[in-house]
């Protein structure tokens, strides 16, 4: 923990006030500095960019946005940590954005899935609504593309609100290495963040995607490696299988007919 003690007529009336963190994540300096208790932040010559005013301030920006919070409580011992007990967002620059209200805030795509009320919804890093609390489920955006949940169906939508596939599935599985997992009457198979379909609903089994690599059982109970697009990219039929990384390179490594096999697969 950064800490230093200053005393300037810039930050809050001649009195000393403690630099207590500095926020990672961005290029200039600004710290969380501490006041009567509350929080707020300076820049590297002690200039207030926002006055102390929250209970607490996330030491760590992502695409801009920063968390906040009023009423929860911090704790130190064997463990460290803040437990929030309303989420609210402000930037770099000291503006806040969403005073404390939410119950949840997952960070993405320049963007927030935020939950409120039981219902979900998504900001931008500007302080703006994207969509207003209205889904059952969300998933935060990935590449433009959020999953949402209405009607127990779950779809794609575009930061406009706009359907990216119009399809609805059973369960979808969130986004990882621009490919989900999609099910339909106990058949997976994956679509992109696109919305296209890259393994149509016809496998007794599948894995995520690891190193742009997933795995798919076929009916004849065998484990076989796809790429991104869905095709299978190497000829081995696997009993049990996994792709790895080392040293930079990715592996498939798995049992064929009793005996273990790896195989070195395109980066």
């Amino acid at each position: 923990m950064l800490l230093f003690i200053i005393a300037s007529c810039s930050v809050a009336d001649d009195k000393e006030v403690e630099f207590r963190r500095v926020i990672g994540g961005i290029s200039e300096s600004i710290y969380i500095y501490e006041d009567k208790g509350k929080q707020g932040l300076v820049d590297s010559s002690g200039n207030v960019i926002l006055k102390a005013q929250f209970d607490f301030i996330e030491d760590w920006q992502e695409y801009g946005l920063i968390l906040v919070d009023s009423g929860g409580r911090s704790y130190e011992g064997d463990a460290v940590g803040h437990e929030f007990n309303k989420y609210g967002l402000i930037d770099a620059k000291g503006r806040v954005l969403f005073r404390p209200q939410f119950d949840d805030v997952k960070i993405s795509d320049n963007s927030a899935l935020v939950l409120k009320d039981s219902l979900y919804g998504f900001v931008d890093n500007k302080g703006n609504w994207l969509v207003g609390p209205k889904y059952q489920f969300a998933a935060p955006f990935y590449k433009g593309t959020a999953i949402v949940k209405q009607h127990d169906k779950f779809y794609l939508i575009n930061k406009q609100q706009e359907p990216i596939s119009t399809i609805p599935f059973d369960s979808i599985w969130e986004f990882k290495n621009d490919v989900a997992v999609i099910e339909k009457g106990e058949k997976y198979g994956f679509i992109n963040y696109k919305g296209e379909i890259i393994a149509p609903y016809n496998y007794r089994g599948i894995g995520d995607f690891n190193w742009y690599h997933g795995l798919i059982m076929k009916e004849d109970e065998k484990w076989y490696v796809v790429d991104t697009t869905g095709a299978v990219v190497i000829e081995q039929r696997f009993d049990k299988v996994s792709v790895d990384s080392e040293q930079g390179e990715i592996f498939a490594e798995g049992i064929v007919e009793g005996k273990p096999v790896r195989v070195k697969l395109k980066n």
